[in-house]
Formats: C-alpha cells, structure tokens, sequence
C-alpha cells in the first residue's frame, strides 16, 4: 500500500491495481435536502451510463453519504486508471453532474471561481465541439480543488484487487458462454477432448 502523493492513486491508498479516492464536503446550511437529492441523481446518471464507458473511465464504484447531522458529506470512489486520467475522464458524464450537488457545499464558492475561469458551464455542454479540449485546459483546476477536500484512508483492502473490472466483465462473458457450450449436447464429442479438460475442471467448482 501507498500513502505518499503518486501517479497511480493521487493521495489515496492503492492495494493491487485498485485506488481510493475520499473527500469530505462541508454543506450550506438548510441545504440537507437538496444535497441528499443531487447525490442521488448523481448515482443514478452514472446507473444510465453505458456500463463500457463506465469502465474506460477506470471506474470501480463510487458513493455520497452525509452524516454529522447534515452538515457534512463524504464524496468516495475506487477506480483502476492513474489518478490523473481517471478524474479527467470520470467528468466527462458532464460537468454539470459534479456541480449539481457541489453547489450545495461551502467549497462551491472556489469551485464557482474555477468555473467563471474556465468560460463558465456553457463550455463544458457535451454538445460543444472544442469540448475535449476545454476539458483538457480547465479541468485540472477542479482536480486541484477536490484535492484539497481529499483524506487518504488510514487502511484499505479490495478481495479482487489483481483484477481490472474489464477482466472481470470478459471473464463473466467467457463462462457464460462455456455454460451454453456444456449446456450444448452437440458439443459433447468436442468437449471429450484431453485438451480440454483444465476448463471442465473449472467449469466443476
């Protein structure tokens, strides 16, 4: 594990090819509700996200949750791409997801000076054309500002850290398909062969 400033994880820790990513968020006062009600959109526009697009963002799961009476609110997430490129590209869903719910934490105020900055949300449309080159310029300075919110864990374990969640994904494709080749009586001669036998044994647990 790591707990230094590094490529893969940022300032999180990192197990295997997996990193942490926790920040903590003051919110507004009287702002409880809109917040709860922001984080959850959020969750349920990464659910409409097509699941591969999600995973080449390097995307392993991510979660709000608010506590100390609804004055503060953690933002966590794991992820598989280096720190840098994951973020840059995990906003790409649309910045105006992030400030959704951001505009209900006192922190907003720095994030509004990144976003007058940066030519305002109007440059961050999806339909823009230079889109990804206003990413490329402006979204390092949103990176900046959730670091300084960001606490690495003090310990963090992940039981499929050796595996990506592409991997995971084709690996549950692959055996989906081997059971409809096992489930296949015109397969049986084929599956009769020496060769084959480490993937029946497999196929057995």
């Amino acid at each position: 594990m790591t707990t230094t400033t590094n490529v893969k994880s940022g300032r999180g820790l990192s197990y295997g090819v997996v990193s942490e990513l926790a920040t903590y968020w003051e919110i507004l006062p009287g702002h409880e509700d809109q917040a709860r009600a922001a984080t959850e959109r959020f969750a349920n526009t990464l659910r409409s996200v097509d699941r591969d697009k999600n995973l080449h963002t390097g995307l392993r799961d991510q979660r709000h949750v608010i506590f100390d009476n609804g004055t503060r609110m953690m933002w966590a997430t794991t992820f598989e791409n280096d720190w840098d490129p994951y973020f840059e590209d995990f906003v790409q869903i649309g910045i105006h997801h992030f400030l959704d719910w951001m505009q209900h934490t006192t922190q907003y105020t720095h994030v509004e000076e990144w976003l007058d900055q940066s030519g305002g949300a109007e440059k961050f449309r999806l339909d823009n054309p230079d889109i990804e080159a206003q990413m490329k310029s402006t979204v390092p300075g949103l990176k900046a500002i959730v670091q300084t919110v960001r606490s690495p864990a003090t310990g963090y374990f992940n039981n499929l850290r050796e595996f990506t969640m592409p991997e995971i994904v084709k690996a549950h494709r692959v055996n989906a398909a081997f059971q409809r080749v096992l489930d296949d009586p015109a397969a049986e001669d084929a599956l009769a062969h020496p060769a084959l036998k480490p993937l029946l044994e497999q196929a057995a647990d």
